[in-house]
């Protein structure tokens, strides 16, 4: 167990420290490739740095690969193949991963899968080692406590200077906003802070889970949904801390959150309602009792951190 603590050295908050803008502009210039070896290629030629080729990487999916709703909302059928030793089955998978990867270099378009396996195969190509990760994400309140069957995301790991880093290329590319996918790069999801990861993502593998200190699946599942734009405010919810509130009919919301600030604009709606309301706020020193008036029925409620979707819950009202 202490060797495997050892082996895995995370570094954080990587991207507040870093200056990307040059390896961005360069990348931006890239052609649209259609293999993962002309990208390699590319990125060897004018990069010497592993950090600078991991962030070439990523910025190229991000700015070429567009998220593909379609198959999002109508999953691909499970490939099945027989095999007659590990060494066959292992040479089949790989066919299937390259095929995945291919083909998202071709069409441009793909859903996590094609992002996370499409980084890893150029950062073999430059020699880097990483991973892609599977497991679990949630997206809305309609996921609170509501754990799936079977993994639902896939994001990779990579290794630079014997230290590893977080990358989420699929959810850095952009986000869905009235049904349709909206290009917009979040640098959130490059170097994501390991402390705030178990807010957001959950790894199938268990020593990941035991070296980024998760709890259990039912309990990620349980918390509320966190927002990209609370964790990186340096925010914490103190209570509640679980996505599932449950009140009286005479009985208020209250939320007690660490580290907001006044200047902050923080409002909130529910589940149906046209129009935000601000809550009543008040300060203690460094934590702050948000107070939201009772919503009369079980619903979901949305808090908006500065104009943007900061955390969601589900509300319910006890007979």
């Amino acid at each position: 167990m202490k060797q495997l603590l050892l082996l895995f050295v995370f570094v954080s908050s990587l991207s507040s420290a870093q200056d990307f803008s040059t390896v961005d502009n360069i990348v931006k210039s890239y052609p649209r490739y259609t293999t993962p070896q002309q990208l390699a290629n590319k990125i060897a030629q004018d990069f010497n740095d592993d950090l600078s080729k991991v962030r070439a990487i990523f910025r190229w999916l991000t700015h070429n690969i567009h998220y593909n709703l379609e198959e999002y909302y109508n999953p691909k059928p499970t490939i099945r193949f027989r095999y007659t030793s590990e060494e066959e089955r292992q040479q089949k998978i790989q066919s299937i991963i390259d095929n995945i990867v291919n083909e998202a270099f071709l069409t441009k378009i793909g859903v996590c899968e094609e992002y996370a396996q499409s980084f890893k195969k150029v950062a073999d190509l430059l020699g880097i080692e990483s991973q892609v990760m599977k497991g679990y994400v949630r997206n809305s309140a309609l996921d609170i406590s509501n754990v799936p069957v079977t993994t639902n995301h896939a994001w990779n790991t990579v290794k630079i200077n014997d230290r590893w880093i977080i990358l989420d290329a699929t959810w850095a590319s952009g986000y869905v906003f009235n049904g349709k996918w909206v290009r917009n790069f979040n640098e959130y999801y490059f170097a994501i802070d390991p402390k705030k990861i178990s807010r957001t993502h959950y790894p199938d593998d268990k020593k990941w889970q035991i070296v980024l200190n998760y709890d259990s699946l039912e309990n990620f599942y349980d918390q509320p949904i966190y927002s990209q734009n609370f964790l990186k405010a340096g925010l914490e919810v103190l209570t509640p801390i679980k996505g599932n509130i449950f009140i009286r009919r005479n009985e208020n919301v209250e939320l007690t959150i660490k580290n907001l600030s006044p200047n902050d604009r923080l409002y909130y709606n529910y589940k149906g309602q046209r129009y935000s309301k601000k809550p009543t706020i008040n300060y203690k020193e460094d934590v702050a009792t948000v107070t939201i008036e009772n919503p009369g029925r079980n619903t979901e409620l949305y808090l908006f951190l500065n104009r943007n979707i900061a955390l969601e819950y589900k509300v319910h009202i006890r007979k």
